[in-house]
């Protein structure tokens, strides 16, 4: 099913025919304003801090990456006399500091209540900083998104209700707030078009989080190939020169070295896999490697890599009719966000790391696939018998 998609404007991150960038002034503050924003706050098209970034030239927007830790921890370099606008127990009311004492700097946490409490759990040097609050004197104007409580407004509305306090004479606040409504007005007459004439559900955009049922194949097969550029070309298309897999079940390996068909790849490259010219040059040929690996998979195999691209470049070496997945989606499925590397992975899920009897750098890479397989298949197993447990913890180890 084809799914039309509506141009969009890459500066505010709106669709073109609510670009707001035209009506937006430029504000030029002596305070200097850092947002740090939640991740999930990014993209969002409803997001504020989009539209400040775009008015105050002196106003910066700082992401931290969780990664794989999930980690929101995110250092920033900011002079002594900053302050966090934060509704904390223990900071002041903006408006009542000393002209001397107000902040040069501003730091400002964006996202829902919920994000900005996590931010502020995860960066202690936050918390090292003077806390200033706002008591703003009338209810939001961002009718799109609801606050928790009646006196919390939306990033925008917070920072210019700083500024408003902390520089009174800077010109353009009022037509920042003024675009902002507009913003929010266009917007709200959208949406009531869209449900006057109905809405469509888009087709599902991603698999569903469950982790696969292939996990549980009594044969299934983890795979890694070592992928070479022949001749060094950047252009040429990967070669296959080591072919290689293990039973999840057992640990047997499979491992065979294949000569290259075309130009051959660098000494350094090889160098870095583990391989020598001289075994290269003993090995298999493809149709020789595809015969030997039938005989070690058996039938109604299932296989399994760490990367789709695995499958793309072993093509030709894969019996046919083989069923395939990829052990990356089925991890990042499971904890919801990007996965990071492989070995990354192992090392934070806790799970002990294996070498197994194969060539080169294979023999990491394989047993890493392996104990991640062995250990997803056991989170599986547990999912089953107990459908809610929680999945930020660390599941039991699976190295035997």
């Amino acid at each position: 099913m084809e799914v039309s998609v509506r141009p969009r404007c890459y500066r505010c991150m709106r669709p073109v025919t609510m670009c707001f960038c035209a009506d937006v002034p430029q504000v030029h503050t002596k305070t200097r304003l850092v947002i740090l924003q939640h991740p999930n706050e990014r993209l969002h098209p409803f997001g504020t801090a989009r539209m400040v970034d775009l008015a105050l030239p002196n106003a910066r927007i700082e992401v931290p990456l969780a990664r794989n830790s999930g980690s929101l921890l995110s250092p920033l370099g900011v002079p002594p006399d900053a302050a966090v606008l934060f509704p904390h127990k223990t900071a002041v009311d903006l408006a009542t500091l000393p002209v001397g004492e107000r902040p040069n700097t501003l730091v400002v946490l964006d996202g829902t209540w919920s994000h900005a409490k996590r931010l502020y759990a995860h960066n202690p040097w936050l918390q090292g900083l003077r806390h200033v609050r706002l008591h703003p004197t009338e209810p939001s104007r961002y009718r799109i998104r609801r606050e928790p409580r009646a006196d919390f407004v939306s990033t925008l509305e917070a920072i210019v209700a700083a500024l408003q306090i902390l520089e009174p004479d800077t010109q353009g606040l009022d037509a920042l707030v003024a675009a902002f409504t507009r913003m929010i007005d266009r917007q709200i007459a959208c949406l009531q078009v869209v449900e006057r004439h109905g809405r469509r559900k888009r087709p599902r955009q991603r698999e569903s989080r469950r982790l696969p049922p292939q996990l549980d194949a009594p044969g299934l097969l983890v795979a890694y190939a070592e992928v070479v550029l022949p001749g060094g070309d950047p252009l040429a298309e990967r070669a296959v020169v080591q072919w290689t897999a293990a039973r999840v079940a057992t640990g047997e390996t499979f491992d065979v070295l294949i000569r290259p068909e075309v130009a051959w790849p660098s000494d350094a490259h090889l160098r870095y896999i583990g391989v020598s010219r001289a075994a290269l040059a003993g090995g298999l040929s493809v149709d020789e490697a595809r015969a030997r690996f039938a005989a070690f998979a058996g039938k109604d195999v299932m296989l399994g890599s760490w990367g789709k691209n695995t499958f793309a470049w072993a093509r030709n070496l894969l019996p046919p009719g083989v069923s395939t997945f990829c052990l990356k989606t089925a991890y990042t499925n499971l904890r919801n966000r990007r996965s990071g590397l492989l070995d990354a992975v192992v090392e934070s899920e806790g799970v002990t790391p294996i070498r197994l009897d194969c060539q080169g750098r294979a023999g990491v890479r394989l047993g890493l696939a392996l104990v991640l397989a062995r250990w997803l298949r056991t989170v599986r197993e547990q999912l089953i018998a107990s459908p809610t447990p929680s999945l930020c913890g660390a599941a039991p180890s699976t190295n035997d």
